[in-house]
């Protein structure tokens, strides 16, 4: 029996020192990112915001940042497009891929 292993093609991503809205990289993007991550962190304010948008993955910590799990797909992802885009996450706000 022969077992087929997929390629995954590698990517890299940068976090930015500051948000940057409707990056060219992003125009034509499958939201690899939105995908491919077991999670990203919130902030207080983030989680509740989140909540109150209607959230069913958040993590709630007492020690350590808050989280969203993103894994097999965020929950807002709506095809490849984000559904909160103008509420989306800091971390979210300054991710770009690089390659």
């Amino acid at each position: 029996m022969l077992f087929f292993r997929r390629v995954k093609e590698k990517r890299r991503g940068l976090l930015l020192d500051h948000p940057l809205d409707n990056a060219p990289c992003c125009q034509n993007c499958e939201a690899l990112c939105c995908r491919s991550f077991p999670s990203v962190e919130l902030s207080w304010d983030e989680y509740r915001q989140l909540e109150t948008l209607g959230a069913s993955r958040l993590h709630f910590a007492l020690r350590g940042p808050h989280k969203l799990i993103i894994e097999n797909g965020c929950e807002f992802l709506q095809g490849s497009k984000c559904g909160i885009y103008q509420h989306r996450p800091d971390i979210c706000r300054r991710f770009v891929c690089a390659s």
